[in-house]
């Protein structure tokens, strides 16, 4: 079961992960007005970078995860129907 979850974790990450980490970048106003003038503008924007990186990455994995079960249970109540009849 562990590695049906890693492939399922795996094939999707990137799929929901990319839309939605372009998304928040773009929105971002201090990421897109930076002007670059000053070494800090620099590090706030690695730091603005990584952060949002970090942060909608566990997003995603917490959506994946939560599809996951829910997927895990319908199955399980669909096998346990298909029994009874």
């Amino acid at each position: 079961m562990k590695d049906e979850f890693k492939r399922y974790f795996w094939k999707r990450f990137w799929l929901i992960f990319v839309p939605l980490y372009l998304f928040a970048i773009g929105n971002e106003s201090y990421i897109v007005s930076n002007p670059f003038s000053e070494l800090d503008d620099y590090g706030s924007f690695l730091y603005f970078i990584v952060f949002y990186f970090i942060g909608y990455g566990a997003i995603t994995a917490g959506i994946l995860h939560l599809l996951w079960r829910a997927g895990r249970r319908m199955g399980a109540l669909n096998r346990e129907e298909k029994i009874r009849e």
